[in-house]
């Protein structure tokens, strides 16, 4: 039966907390993020191909570290983010939330009645896959869930204090990357019109007692700015960005030293 959920736990301590976006659709990948010491590992069913059967697996390689398995989904889905909390994720990060209303949804898929509309087994790798502790599960599985909406739409950061009255959402994600396509940016999620965004939306999450999350963060500077904005929840890269200028720096190392 689930137990702990730890990200949350910092979260409510007050303490910043660090993960990543795991996109690779590996149990190994995942587990080496886990063990790296990551608080939160984003499991990524928008972009990456992952299988939703197999989330389970994901959140073993992750829990035996004390990292938070939290899966996006990709879209609103009552279904999948039943499936994904019965399967053990400790939350779920859910894209494209642009008003109260939808916020509102995505807390009510979390929680059962009277609070919310998620279906109820105690048969589950959540309920401990038996109905003997079942008051208990329930009980638990009310507050258990991080839940994480993503807000990356000018429209979205307009209707912030409008989604932040909903009190189960803990954590409001800036999405950086949608956010400067909206506004056509050449410069990406660097453009200062992007970060000023971000900014002020932060300081409003922070204001309302929530936790802030967003950009992808590259380096130590965007970790120390993301910091000094207020945004506590960060994540660092994602696991195929990772891998692949580890490989390509080392490359080109070698290259430049051997003249081949």
């Amino acid at each position: 039966m689930i137990e702990r959920n730890f990200v949350k736990e910092r979260i409510q301590a007050g303490r910043p907390v660090m993960g990543t976006w795991n996109t690779l659709a590996s149990g190994m990948v995942t587990e080496v993020l886990a063990h790296g010491g990551f608080d939160f590992l984003v499991i990524d069913f928008e972009h990456g191909p992952f299988d939703i059967g197999s989330v389970h697996d994901y959140v073993n390689r992750c829990e035996r570290y004390s990292c938070s398995p939290l899966v996006r989904v990709p879209i609103n889905a009552e279904w999948m983010i039943l499936q994904v909390l019965d399967q053990g994720a400790h939350g779920v990060v859910v894209p494209h939330v642009e008003d109260r209303k939808t916020a509102e949804s995505v807390v009510a898929a979390t929680r059962y009645a009277p609070r919310g509309k998620r279906g109820f087994t105690p048969f589950s790798k959540a309920g401990g896959f038996t109905n003997l502790r079942a008051a208990q599960y329930i009980d638990r599985a009310q507050t258990f869930p991080l839940t994480a909406v993503i807000v990356e739409s000018v429209r979205g950061i307009e209707n912030l204090e409008h989604i932040l009255e909903i009190d189960e959402v803990d954590v409001v994600y800036f999405g950086a990357y949608d956010i400067s396509r909206e506004l056509e940016s050449r410069d990406g999620v660097r453009d200062p019109r992007v970060r000023e965004l971000i900014a002020g939306g932060a300081a409003i999450v922070k204001k309302a007692g929530r936790c802030a999350g967003g950009f992808v963060a590259e380096s130590m500077d965007d970790i120390r700015w993301l910091l000094g904005i207020g945004v506590s929840f960060i994540t660092y890269d994602v696991d195929s960005a990772i891998l692949s200028r580890t490989v390509e720096g080392i490359v080109s190392q070698f290259r430049t030293e051997t003249g081949t």
